[in-house]
């Protein structure tokens, strides 16, 4: 590697990837309020071979405190299948152990989605039916629950001593019933993407919907991938339950408020992920803001009088 060479090129060079002159551009990454790129650096790299032909890739390189709550090689599987189906885009190379993954390059030719996008009804249908087609996966095994990724989190949090909100054991009690009674009810274990935030989604312009970003991909509860998409996209029940129908196929208030719990407890991990990501990267505010940002969002659905009917009507 020439002494000009950006650093990312050299794990790149150890897969046989772009081992001529290569250039390597950092893509925007943000941790608050919409979790984009986060646990990661990305690169548009363009690069020439001896004989002159352009190639070019979005790569991905795991931060290293990522790998402390993400299954990094089930989450780099998931895109890959993701890639082969149409429902991401298509995974060139990955090396799970140097926390690398190599995409198809969209940086010149999509958009990342914003929550106004999704104001429209007929798009989120659209992407609905993206996340629907997650249940074929294969490559999606990892079994956990919301609740059971709190609590891996929240034992991170404690090993760590990481600084966690005053009120924080109140949440974990207000949860507890809910996933008591969720666990009574009874529930089928499908594949889900996982992750309701809206920056995981690429609008490409060729009018694809493509969905990235597979940390927290699953075999869940479809409810849960459900309800995690409705805390982001329909926070309001007066809206929420329509989007619901489109989601389930039909509407049921017991269903309905299960989804809701499901997106009340996603804050929660998010404000823990968010949290562990500052202390162990200190020196942003962004990753605080994220956490504080969960946090109250959680602490908002907790304390809200409906959560008592919710969880009664599990």
């Amino acid at each position: 590697m020439s002494a000009t060479a950006p650093p990312i090129a050299r794990p790149l060079r150890a897969m046989g990837l772009f081992t001529g002159a290569v250039t390597a551009d950092p893509t925007p990454t943000m941790a608050s309020p919409s979790w984009w790129g986060a646990d990661s650096e990305c690169f548009d790299v363009r690069g020439t071979d001896e004989s002159g032909s352009v190639s070019s890739a979005f790569v991905k390189s795991m931060i290293g405190h990522a790998g402390a709550y993400i299954d990094i090689p089930h989450a780099f599987a998931a895109a890959a299948e993701a890639g082969q189906r149409g429902v991401g885009p298509a995974v060139y190379a990955a090396d799970p152990t140097a926390g690398i993954l190599v995409l198809e390059n969209l940086v010149d030719s999509s958009s990342t989605a914003t929550l106004d996008v999704f104001d429209d009804d007929a798009r989120l249908e659209q992407l609905i039916a993206l996340r629907a087609q997650v249940r074929e996966f294969g490559a999606i095994t990892r079994t956990a629950t919301v609740f059971d990724d709190i609590r891996t989190l929240t034992e991170l949090a404690t090993t760590n001593r990481v600084t966690l909100p005053a009120d924080f054991d109140w949440m974990l009690r207000m949860l507890d019933p809910a996933e008591k009674r969720i666990a009574a009810a009874g529930f089928d274990l499908v594949a889900c993407h996982g992750d309701g935030n809206v920056s995981n989604v690429l609008l490409a312009d060729d009018g694809r919907m493509l969905l990235v970003d597979w940390d927290v991909a699953a075999l869940m509860d479809p409810l849960q991938d459900i309800g995690v998409l409705l805390a982001e996209v329909r926070p309001f029940d007066s809206t929420a339950r329509e989007a619901f129908t489109a989601a389930w196929g039909s509407f049921d208030q017991a269903l309905f408020d299960r989804a809701r719990v499901y997106g009340v407890a996603d804050c929660v991990r998010w404000g823990l992920i968010g949290a562990y990501a500052d202390h162990a990267r200190p020196g942003t505010l962004e990753y605080s803001k994220l956490s504080d940002w969960q946090f109250l969002r959680a602490r908002a659905g907790l304390g809200e009088s409906a959560f008592y009917d919710r969880v009664n009507n599990l």
